[in-house]
């Protein structure tokens, strides 16, 4: 009886890993961020559960927070050019694409109401 609870226990856990899509992202914003880095990027797209590493390029994230099954807010770490933004779980990394693309270079700036005498 032992044996057949732990073979059924472990045939359910590898169901389940198995089981994992790999995340997508499907948009990243802001988009452009300085090379410095700490710029706060939400990530958007499916499959986020359990999300064990975003990185920008080939470089990890300064940090994430996986906040839904659907959006990670992420930090970039410094860096230049433009890069893919991808996500790691237990099915996989995320494919590239055109949405996820993050360009490190001169941010814009929103001038408000100057009273200039």
């Amino acid at each position: 009886m032992r044996f057949l609870l732990s073979f059924a226990l472990l045939s359910f856990a590898t169901v389940s890993f198995a089981g994992n899509p790999p995340p997508t992202v499907t948009s990243v914003s802001p988009n452009t961020g300085a090379p410095a880095g700490g710029t706060v990027v939400t990530i958007s797209g499916t499959n986020f559960t359990g999300a064990s590493a975003v990185k920008f390029g080939a470089t990890n994230a300064s940090s994430f927070t996986v906040d839904s099954i659907t959006q990670i807010t992420a930090t970039s770490p410094a860096g230049t050019g433009t890069v893919d933004v991808t996500v790691t779980n237990l099915g996989g990394t995320s494919a590239v694409n055109a949405a996820d693309q993050f360009t490190y270079g001169a941010v814009a700036v929103k001038l408000q109401d100057f009273n200039v005498k």
